[in-house]
C-alpha cells in the first residue's frame, strides 16, 4: 500500500465518521447526502483503482486522476466554506433574536396608541440624541420608541431622563442598526395600536416638518403603503458632498440589477410605514445591508410605495459618523451572498 492510498482510505473513515456523527444529530438534507455519499464512494475508487481512473479521465483530456483530486478537492473546500458561513450568519440571528426578546421582556411593554410612532435606533449617541427628543416632543407628538444598541457612551443615562416621554429598549449587546430597528418592529407589531411608523436618525440630520406632507400623502393616498424619502428629487434640499452623491448613485444601479425596482436614492433611513404593512417587513440582513434588504422586500412582496423629497442638513458631527464609502463594496457583497446563496 503506497502512503497515497493510505492517506485516502484514512479520509474515507474520517468521512464516513462525521456522516455518521452527523445523522445522529439532526437529518441530512437531500444535498448534503449526495455531497458525502459522492466524495466518500470516489474516495474508494481512487484508493484501489487508480488505473482505471487515469483511462477514464483521458476521455476528458484530464492526463491524471490526481488533477481531478485537486479540482474536486477545491469545489469541496468552496462548498463548505458557504455552509459554514450559512451557519454563522443562522447563530448570528438566533443571538439576535435572543437579545430583542430581552429587550422586549425587560421594557414596560406600553401599548402604544394614537397616529404615529418615531422608532429611533441609538448607538453612542449622546451628544445629539437629547435634543433630537426633544424637537420631536416640541412638535407636539406623542409617541417616541428608541432602542438603546448597547452605547457604551452615557446615551442610556441621557434617556432614562426621558423615561415618562419616550419607551426604551435596551440590547445587552450591539447588533447595528438593522437589528435595533427590527426590535423596534417587533415592539410594535406586538404592543402598537397605531397607523404609521416613521423609522428616525438619532443623529438630528432628519427634518420633522418633513413627516407632515408624508403623513398627508399617506391620508389621502390610500394605495401608498411606505414612503420613502430622497435626497435627489428636484424638491429636495441636502448638502452632500460629490463623493458620496457618486457612490449612492452606483447604489441605484446595483439597487435596479439586484431588487428590479427604479429608486432615485437607496439607502433610505427616513421612511414612513403603515402599520398594516408591519408582518411583511422582516429585517434579517446584518450590519448596513438592511436598507437593501428593506428594497428588495418592497419589489419582491410588490408594496406600493411612493418617494417624496426630503431636507437632509449634514453636519460635521453626522459626517463623522459615516461609513466609509469603500464600505459599498462589502455592502454589495455581503447583499448578493443574502439574496443568492442563502
Amino acid at each position: 500500500m503506497t502512503l497515497l492510498e493510505f492517506f485516502f482510505i484514512i479520509s474515507w473513515i474520517i468521512i464516513l465518521i462525521i456522516a455518521i456523527d452527523i445523522s445522529r444529530k439532526e437529518k441530512f438534507n437531500a444535498l448534503h447526502f449526495l455531497v458525502f455519499i459522492w466524495i466518500w464512494s470516489w474516495l474508494l475508487v481512487f484508493t484501489f483503482f487508480p488505473d482505471i481512473l487515469n483511462r477514464i479521465w483521458n476521455l476528458f483530456w484530464v492526463a491524471r486522476w490526481a488533477d481531478v483530486l485537486v479540482y474536486w478537492a477545491i469545489v469541496f473546500l468552496i462548498y463548505f466554506v458557504l455552509l459554514l458561513l450559512s451557519k454563522h450568519t443562522e447563530n448570528k440571528e438566533s443571538i439576535t433574536k435572543l437579545i430583542r426578546e430581552i429587550a422586549i421582556e425587560n421594557s414596560n411593554k406600553k401599548t402604544i396608541t394614537w397616529d404615529e410612532v418615531f422608532l429611533i435606533p441609538c448607538y453612542n449617541e449622546s451628544k445629539v440624541i437629547k435634543k433630537t427628543i426633544e424637537n420631536i416632543i416640541d412638535s407636539w407628538y406623542k409617541n417616541i420608541l428608541v432602542v438603546n444598541d448597547w452605547s457604551k457612551d452615557n446615551s442610556r443615562e441621557i434617556l432614562n431622563s426621558f423615561q415618562d416621554k419616550i419607551i426604551l429598549l435596551n440590547h445587552l449587546k450591539n447588533r447595528w442598526q438593522w437589528a435595533a430597528l427590527e426590535t423596534g418592529f417587533e415592539y410594535i407589531r406586538r404592543y402598537g395600536d397605531i397607523k404609521y411608523i416613521i423609522t428616525f436618525d438619532a443623529d438630528g440630520q432628519h427634518d420633522i416638518v418633513d413627516y407632515v406632507e408624508m403623513k398627508r400623502v399617506l391620508e389621502t393616498e390610500n394605495n401608498i403603503w411606505i414612503i420613502l424619502w430622497s435626497r435627489f428629487l428636484e424638491e429636495a434640499k441636502t448638502n452632500i458632498p460629490l463623493k458620496r452623491k457618486i457612490v449612492l448613485k452606483l447604489g441605484i444601479l446595483f439597487t435596479f440589477f439586484v431588487s428590479k425596482i427604479h429608486l432615485t436614492d437607496t439607502h433610505n433611513w427616513y421612511r414612513v410605514i403603515r402599520k398594516n404593512i408591519l408582518d411583511d417587513i422582516i429585517i434579517t440582513q446584518d450590519w448596513m445591508t438592511h436598507a437593501s434588504e428593506i428594497i428588495d422586500i418592497i419589489s419582491s412582496k410588490r408594496i406600493r410605495y411612493k418617494e417624496m423629497p426630503v431636507n437632509i442638513i449634514y453636519t460635521p458631527y453626522s459626517v463623522a459618523k459615516w461609513q466609509n464609502s469603500s464600505n459599498a463594496f462589502s455592502i454589495v457583497i455581503r447583499t448578493i451572498w443574502t439574496k443568492f446563496f442563502r
